[in-house]
């Protein structure tokens, strides 16, 4: 069974960290190297960095399967756009519809807000993601290079889709 566990905690926010970490270092570290793992987690998932986002306009959520944490959603609200900032399922979850579900609760938001696009960033070299959401009816809007500091930089595609 699938549910949601909404991130309000800074307790729930060092759990994310570590999930997220686990997941990326596996899914990223062939791409980026697992020195900007490691650098982007401590920038952009420390738990107060997560908790100012919550506070702002973000929505965090872990999807659990059978009651379990086996992935993520993070979002944020943008006038006419809702920017899907993170969307990742642990490996020993994968292939049971979690990215799938999570996908379709995130749709749903943005439709019920009114949004008339989601967004979002892909690293241009990760094809498995890109490929899915090419599935999920997104496509290639932008390709961005962006400077994240400490030497690294997130060669990316902006998708889009329309709704």
């Amino acid at each position: 069974m699938i549910t949601y566990e909404n991130i309000k905690t800074l307790e729930q926010c060092k759990d994310l960290k570590a999930l997220a970490t686990r997941i990326s270092l596996e899914h990223f570290s062939p791409i980026t190297g697992e020195g900007q793992v490691y650098y982007m987690m401590d920038k952009f998932l420390s738990p107060e960095v997560v908790m100012r986002e919550i506070g702002e306009n973000y929505e965090l959520a872990f999807v659990l399967y059978n009651g379990e944490r086996a992935g993520y959603y993070s979002v944020a609200f943008e006038g006419e756009a809702l920017f899907l900032s993170k969307l990742y399922v642990d490996k020993a979850f994968r292939g049971l519809g979690l990215g799938s579900a999570m996908f379709g609760r995130i749709k749903q938001k943005a439709q019920k807000a009114g949004c008339k696009y989601i967004y979002l960033t892909v690293n241009k070299h990760n094809e498995s993601s890109v490929a899915i959401y090419k599935k999920w009816g997104f496509y290639v809007a932008e390709s961005v290079r962006t400077d994240i500091g400490g030497g690294y930089v997130m060669d990316d595609y902006i998708m889009r889709l329309d709704i």
